[in-house]
């Protein structure tokens, strides 16, 4: 058992830090490129993000069949709850008018989106909690590794994929808030707002998995649900009515949606090394 500051305070590192990281970068980068090429970027990370997210619900219970077991329902019915309460709560900001949003909303946006997508971290920490809690060993790498093990490498591919998930909600920010933040202290003070969101939930989730047990497919299954707005929302600063796109637009934008996938994809190797 490894006690719970000496588990909790690693973990808090270990998603907060790449998380802001992560948004720093993408809205630097942001300075150089439209808005539309980091969302094409950041629905690569989304195409891997919702299979990874998809799996860790066991495909919303697919295998039972017909079964309509309790879990079968209860999994399906916390994807669709996630996915409706996102619209519905959203639905008078232009969500299928995006360039009508722009610079409209303040943050709002950004951090619907920053919460749709750190919602499954509800799972991931509570499967962290619960393998700190109850691991044998005082060795804080078990409870990284996860009983399929992994050690180090576990720990490199988390602490990449809460650097490259937080893309999805800067590219949102680029494109619907940027210029929320007037000053860099602005803009840095909204970054950390939308890491603070989007980490919330893998705390709550580590903390209260450390003392409690959970199923934590049901948390998959409603991040699931939840993170399609997310992709919703990354879609639209893709697309301009308003002028026609070349063949190497359309080229450029397949060539960075594949680059997104690929690079969250190679971060998901170290963990299955």
């Amino acid at each position: 058992m490894i006690g719970f500051a000496d588990s909790f305070v690693p973990w808090i590192a270990a998603t907060f830090i790449p998380a802001f990281v992560g948004l720093l970068v993408i809205v630097l980068v942001g300075n150089f490129f439209k808005a539309k090429y980091l969302a094409a970027f950041a629905l690569g990370i989304f195409l891997w993000f919702f299979v990874d997210t998809i799996g860790g619900a066991a495909s919303l219970d697919v295998i039972d069949a017909f079964s309509a077991s309790l879990v079968h329902i209860a999994t399906v019915g916390l994807f669709v709850v996630g996915l409706i309460v996102f619209f519905s709560v959203d639905r008078n900001r232009n969500i299928f008018s995006p360039q009508l949003a722009v610079g409209k909303y303040g943050l709002a946006i950004p951090l619907l989106v920053g919460v749709s997508v750190g919602i499954h971290g509800l799972g991931e920490g509570a499967a962290f909690g619960a393998l700190a809690s109850q691991t044998t060993s005082t060795a804080l790498l078990d409870a990284f590794a996860g009983p399929t093990g992994g050690g180090l490498n576990a720990i490199v591919a988390y602490v990449l994929h809460k650097g490259l998930e937080p893309v999805m909600i800067g590219a949102c920010y680029c494109a619907y808030a940027k210029e929320h933040g007037k000053s860099t202290t602005g803009r840095l003070r909204d970054l950390l707002l939308l890491t603070i969101t989007f980490v919330i939930p893998s705390l709550i989730g580590a903390a209260s998995g450390y003392y409690l047990t959970y199923n934590i497919s049901y948390f998959y299954a409603l991040g699931t649900g939840t993170s399609i707005y997310a992709a919703v929302r990354l879609f639209g600063p893709m697309f301009d009515n308003a002028k026609a796109a070349s063949s190497k637009e359309s080229i450029t934008m397949a060539v960075l949606i594949t680059l997104g996938l690929l690079t969250i994809y190679f971060a998901a190797l170290f963990h299955s090394g």
